[in-house]
């Protein structure tokens, strides 16, 4: 995954040099402010899913996986927008 994401990384540093108009602290297409707000929010919530994880028993994290399983493909499907719902 990580060569993945380096690849994809690079091309779009690349593809977006010289491009006008792009927000601040942006190199290319890659907008490092973003970057940085998602890189500090998702690495420190990843240890508390650990953390959560580890404290529920087994078949009450299965159920809580399938609720949002089902939850995404229903919107996914468009299901909620049809219905008018904001969720």
């Amino acid at each position: 995954m990580i060569f993945t994401a380096a690849g994809g990384s690079l091309s779009y540093l690349i593809n977006g040099l010289g491009v006008a108009g792009l927000p601040a602290y942006s190199t290319g297409y890659l907008n490092w402010f973003q970057w940085i707000l998602l890189a500090g929010c998702s690495i420190p919530m990843a240890v508390v899913g650990a953390k959560t994880a580890h404290l529920l028993p087994a078949k009450q994290l299965k159920y809580i996986f399938i609720i949002v399983m089902f939850y995404m493909g229903l919107k996914m499907t468009g299901l909620f927008a049809y219905l008018g719902l904001p969720i």
